[in-house]
């Protein structure tokens, strides 16, 4: 008889939490419909069953941020409008073509690369034109928005949205948010006075969609709020807003140390009294970070409980004082247990880092577990990899 040796981390996604979330979304937004930016394997939930889960709720389109990723979301999701939101690299515009892939155009080679591509299929691309309005990262120069748009037009493509990207995603009170919203506004103004009326103008993600309402236009892209997750601390807090994602690892050793003992890497953190140490199958590989060290907390037995000392490369040790703890028992690396949470605000904090990252550094290799409606296509629960 072979035994089946059970994960030591596995990642826990409730999808109806994700179709929740979308409703809530179309709500807040009013007339502007919804993208679901599933990005970066859908910040590690999984792009494919994310993606579907959004569109049943109601979510227009999905958003990736590179070529590949749109390609391999195509298999998944056939039909629905796939937009890529960053420009083709050269040699990948007959692939966006070929797969249907709503593309980003900010250069004039960009929008004649595509329009080649497209004339070589035979075939209608459809793109969006991206305005830099200050984040200045990517984009065109909103001077160059008009005249970028009619070349566009005038080798044949689609113009369906112009967006633009806020530099204080995570602070969208600041006044920026209304310089850059007013270049935008003008930019737009300049497109419709030559021409051309793009279906879509959209400017928010998560953030600006929380917070701002002259922010979301035609179009707001859903990020974190998607997944449950306040995009930041400036961000108004959303009632009924559910956290997708559950992270969990388990107990692979125990042992008792004494007091005045000192552990770890470093030998930094020292015992002030005899204590139960739970090993964690889970390091700094799995995508727990190391800045977590002597200063996160795990959930362990439904209790919150230190990380004691460095975060290894594969285990994590924590103190669990003088509870009974056994090899197997379940421990919460990211979520809830009972009253006891550990969200990614707070896991973020920790670590000096943001929400985002939170979520998408936990490693490919953590088996992804689905809950909830979509799960496997019936409403059941299913299994999948992680990317």
């Amino acid at each position: 008889m072979t035994s089946r040796a059970r994960p030591r981390c596995e990642v826990h996604v409730d999808l109806d939490a994700i179709r929740h979330n979308v409703c809530l979304a179309r709500e807040l937004a009013g007339a502007a419909e919804v993208m679901a930016v599933v990005k970066a394997d859908g910040y590690g939930h999984g792009a494919a069953p994310v993606a579907r889960a959004a569109l049943a709720a109601g979510a227009t389109c999905l958003g990736v941020a590179y070529l590949e990723e749109g390609r391999r979301l195509r298999e998944s999701v056939p039909h629905a409008p796939v937009v890529v939101l960053t420009d083709p690299l050269p040699g990948e515009e007959d692939d966006a073509v070929a797969h249907a892939l709503t593309v980003t155009v900010s250069t004039a080679d960009t929008v004649r690369r595509v329009a080649a591509a497209a004339h070589r299929a035979d075939r209608q691309a459809t793109v969006h034109l991206k305005i830099d309005t200050g984040l200045h990262r990517l984009g065109a120069p909103a001077r160059d928005a008009g005249r970028l748009a009619v070349l566009a037009r005038e080798h044949g493509l689609a113009v369906e949205g112009v967006w633009t990207h806020f530099a204080l995603a995570d602070d969208p009170r600041d006044p920026f948010v209304d310089t850059q919203l007013d270049r935008f506004h003008r930019a737009v103004d300049e497109l419709r006075a030559l021409g051309v009326r793009p279906r879509y103008r959209h400017a928010a993600g998560s953030a600006a969609t929380a917070a701002r309402p002259a922010a979301r236009l035609d179009l707001v892209r859903l990020g974190a709020l998607l997944y449950g997750i306040r995009p930041g601390p400036a961000v108004p807090h959303l009632d009924g807003l559910r956290p997708a994602l559950a992270w969990y690892g388990r107990v692979v050793a125990v042992r008792r140390a004494d007091r005045g003992e000192s552990l770890g890497y470093g030998l930094k953190y020292r015992l002030d009294a005899d204590t139960t140490l739970a090993v964690v199958g889970a390091g700094f590989a799995d995508g727990l970070p190391r800045l977590l060290g002597n200063r996160g907390h795990l959930l362990v037995g439904g209790r919150r409980r230190r990380i004691a000392g460095a975060v290894g490369m594969s285990h994590t040790v924590v103190d669990c004082g003088d509870d009974d703890v056994a090899v197997g028992d379940r421990v919460v690396l990211l979520g809830a247990d009972g009253d006891a949470e550990v969200g990614a605000e707070e896991y973020a904090g920790w670590s000096g880092s943001s929400v985002y990252e939170a979520v998408t550094r936990i490693s490919p290799w953590s088996p992804r577990v689905y809950h909830g409606g979509g799960a496997d296509g019936s409403g059941a629960e299913g299994r999948g990899a992680a990317r």
